[in-house]
């Protein structure tokens, strides 16, 4: 929290201050000569609700901000902007919100409670260093948050429901915990002062605004509450010298204190939503990344162990050729036109193609990717962006220098980690003993497409920590031949992570052990895996879960990997 240097002129910033509730408030922030700044979605609304503002109070120190509380990677550039201002905050309304939705925000989590709530947390949570000791936050809440009868910590991480209400109470419910959460940190952090800076929560009533059907409606019969008389409860919080000191409340639009609802009288559910929130959006995770080692350190400390490098289990890292502005394009390529559209002719044929050959392991894979949009495996080979990469002349000159000149990709792996989620939890190795057969060496590259860190990537045990007892074979996969370990907690503490800019990449054998780690890096985190062989060895069996056979075993890496129909 920084000191408050006065005198200034008061800046406030507003979410979804250019039309309803936040538009009256702005303009009456303005009015008192605050420096307002607008943050939504579209500049041409924003411009729009800027010159209303300025119109109606004469203040020329109005601005905008865009802002998609649906993207993290927004509300970051949002709040970087706003503190390359250098500006100290005094106000923060955090208003703006959606009532109904459909599916996920860019990170994968329900949109309804992603836009209202998360994306609020990571805002408030990147600006609190621009607060000062007399700031004020107010938190717009609402009467549905006396809805849900039970916390539902699953619902955030998946599809919007049909019974959507549902996850607008809970993302009001999680908005009233977050204020008494944050009421308590600031208490804390400032020792108990007296003034400090204050957070509220305000139920404006049914307001006339764009929010839903019936919402529009009223403001054209004249039902509800005008924004600019639940602005007023606002303006009251937000500037009355006599709520300079209280905090952690929720009122009502006549100021009125109203009951916590009582799922969100609990302070150790605040304290746990806060501390999820912290990893779901990478801010301060849960993890700690200094309780793992990075892999550079992991080639040094059993380096002396092995004799030859061509035999470690995991190589050094090293960088493709491709600059870091081409190594974003692709990894855009890739997640938003590459992995959800796929062929429907060639996944219609590989389906029946998997029936008839009784590969049900396949089909259910298969069809798992087409209800989830998401197309992994071989289906991207045809992509010119993919290709681009496989080509690369650092990535060959390793494969070279491992397997010799004769290569081929008989298997490739797209995957996309979101926040919050944990694609292979279990310790394995990807040994694949039912796909190849013939005599030769294989090597497996693992290129990270965007950064992989110590909170979003995998970790590995180095083979010099294994021996016979500390690991047992779990299980099988049914259908890979993969075998999951279960690991004694000594080992799994000498686990080592990953650690990638994008464009760099690794070398592992089937030899390494390892697991994903759950993503608390709040970024979508997409890497890529191509499974390579010496031409004398064959692969058969569960292939690919998309793309033709020919594709996937017979795609020599050198000199070009389009198909070899």
């Amino acid at each position: 929290m920084t000191p408050d240097a006065r005198p200034h002129q008061r800046v406030a910033l507003i979410t979804g201050g250019n039309s309803g509730l936040g538009l009256s408030i702005a303009i009456a922030l303005a009015a008192q000569g605050c420096h307002v700044l607008i943050a939504c979605r579209s500049v041409a609304k924003a411009n729009r609700a800027i010159a209303e503002i300025q119109a109606a109070t004469n203040n020329p120190n109005i601005e905008a901000i865009p802002l998609d509380l649906a993207s993290l990677d927004s509300v970051r550039a949002c709040a970087a902007q706003f503190c390359a201002r250098q500006l100290p905050l005094d106000i923060l309304v955090n208003n703006a919100g959606i009532f109904q939705g459909r599916g996920t925000t860019a990170e994968r989590f329900e949109t309804i409670w992603g836009t209202n709530y998360l994306g609020h947390f990571l805002l408030t949570e990147l600006l609190r260093d621009r607060l000062t000791r007399s700031s004020r936050i107010l938190a717009i809440a609402s009467d549905v948050a006396y809805r849900p009868r039970q916390f539902d910590w699953d619902a955030f991480t998946q599809t919007t429901p049909w019974n959507f209400v549902h996850l607008y109470g809970l993302s009001k419910l999680s908005i009233l915990l977050f204020v008494r959460e944050l009421d308590r940190r600031l208490r804390q952090n400032d020792g108990g002062a007296d003034i400090t800076a204050t957070v509220n929560a305000l139920h404006p009533g049914f307001v006339r605004s764009n929010i839903t059907l019936g919402h529009r409606l009223a403001k054209l019969v004249g039902i509800g509450v005008h924004p600019d008389a639940a602005a007023r409860s606002a303006i009251a919080i937000l500037t009355d010298p006599a709520w300079q000191t209280t905090s952690g409340t929720f009122v009502d639009r006549h100021l009125q204190p109203l009951p916590w609802p009582k799922l969100a009288e609990d302070p150790q559910r605040a304290a746990e939503l806060w501390q999820r929130s912290q990893g779901w959006t990478g801010c301060h995770p849960e993890a700690n990344p200094s309780a793992k080692k990075p892999a550079e350190e992991a080639s040094q400390i059993h380096a002396s162990s092995v004799e030859d490098q061509r035999d470690r289990e995991i190589s050094v890292p090293d960088r493709l050729t491709l600059s870091t502005e081409t190594m974003q394009t692709i990894a855009q390529a890739i997640q938003h036109d590459i992995l959800p559209k796929p062929p429907a002719k060639r996944v219609l044929l590989q389906l029946l193609r998997f029936l008839v050959q009784l590969k049900f392991g396949s089909f259910f894979l298969l069809c798992i990717q087409f209800w989830k949009g998401e197309f992994y495996m071989e289906r991207h080979l045809d992509s010119e962006v993919i290709q681009r990469i496989c080509r690369d002349p650092a990535l060959l000159r390793h494969l070279r220098q491992r397997l010799g000149d004769d290569l081929t990709l008989w298997r490739s792996e797209i995957w996309v980690n979101y926040p919050a989620q944990q694609l292979i939890p279990f310790w394995h190795r990807d040994v694949y003993p039912n796909l190849l057969s013939g005599s030769g060496k294989s090597i497996n590259a693992y290129i990270a497409l965007t950064d992989v860190t110590a909170d979003n990537g995998f970790e590995y045990v180095p083979n010099v920590e294994l021996n016979d007892t500390n690991h047992a074979v779990k299980l099988s996969d049914p259908f890979s031949g993969n075998n999951l370990f279960e690991l004694d907690a000594a080992l799994e503490q000498k686990a080592i992570a990953i650690v990638l800019q994008a464009g760099e990449f690794v070398l592992f054998t089937d030899q390494l052990i390892h697991r994903s780690i759950r993503n608390t890096s709040g970024r979508v985190r997409l890497s890529m895996v191509l499974r390579i062989t010496q031409n004398s060895l064959q692969a058969s069996g569960y292939t690919s879960a998309s793309g033709d056979s020919s594709m996937s075993l017979s795609t020599a890496i050198a000199p070009a990997l389009l198909p070899q129909d």
